[in-house]
Order: C-alpha cells, then sequence, then structure tokens
C-alpha cells in the first residue's frame, strides 16, 4: 500500500534495491518454508492497497499475474517475479484493507 512509501526511495519497504527491500525478504523467508507443504509449488499471488493496471482505482485483491480466476505461478520465484514486476505497474494507495484479500484467500481453501 501506499503507506509503504515510493519504491524508488531507500526508506520504502518496496525499495527497488533487492538487498534492501524487506518484502522480498519476507517472501523468501515464509515462502521457501512454505512451497514445501504444496505437492504442485503452485503459489497464488494476490496484491492489495494499489491501482492494477488498466484500473486506476485502488484494489485490496488482485491477482499480480492479471488473472484473478487462476492467481498461481511456479514456487517462491515466480512469486519474486510476479512482486517485482509489479512494483513497475501497480500504483500503490490506501488505505490499507484487508478484509477482500482474506476472503479471497478462504474461499480458496
Amino acid at each position: 500500500t501506499g503507506s509503504n512509501g515510493d519504491p524508488r526511495y531507500e526508506d520504502s519497504l518496496h525499495y527497488f534495491d533487492l538487498n534492501k527491500n524487506q518484502y522480498i525478504k519476507a517472501i523468501q523467508a515464509v515462502g521457501n518454508i512454505l512451497v514445501n507443504y504444496d505437492s504442485n509449488k503452485m503459489i497464488p499471488v494476490l496484491g492489495y492497497g494499489g491501482a492494477f493496471p488498466p484500473l486506476t482505482k485502488a484494489s485490496h485483491c488482485f491477482a499480480l499475474n492479471g488473472n484473478i480466476f487462476n492467481p498461481e505461478v511456479y514456487g517462491v520465484e515466480g512469486c519474486l517475479q510476479l512482486y517485482q514486476n509489479a512494483l513497475n505497474k501497480v500504483r500503490l494507495s490506501g488505505p490499507t484493507n484487508f478484509s477482500e484479500i482474506i476472503s479471497f484467500a478462504a474461499d480458496m481453501c
């Protein structure tokens, strides 16, 4: 979300420098553990708090691959690639609202 700052600036949690980006560190740390419990290694990658093109209004649940009906990618590296690509496309905004993405994830189970 926009509250995390502009990815072009070092004080942003989404900072473009891959060695300093806190979200990349979290995706790697958690993803590398959880992926071992998924037999096909396909991981749904969702975003919230941003406007994903072609939309201009913020969404609180969108697929980073652009396909909300099949938001999965293969493995942690696939997640990281989508996240990095999204930083160049998605306009971060707010407010932070987790309810839509939690409901979507719960419905996937």
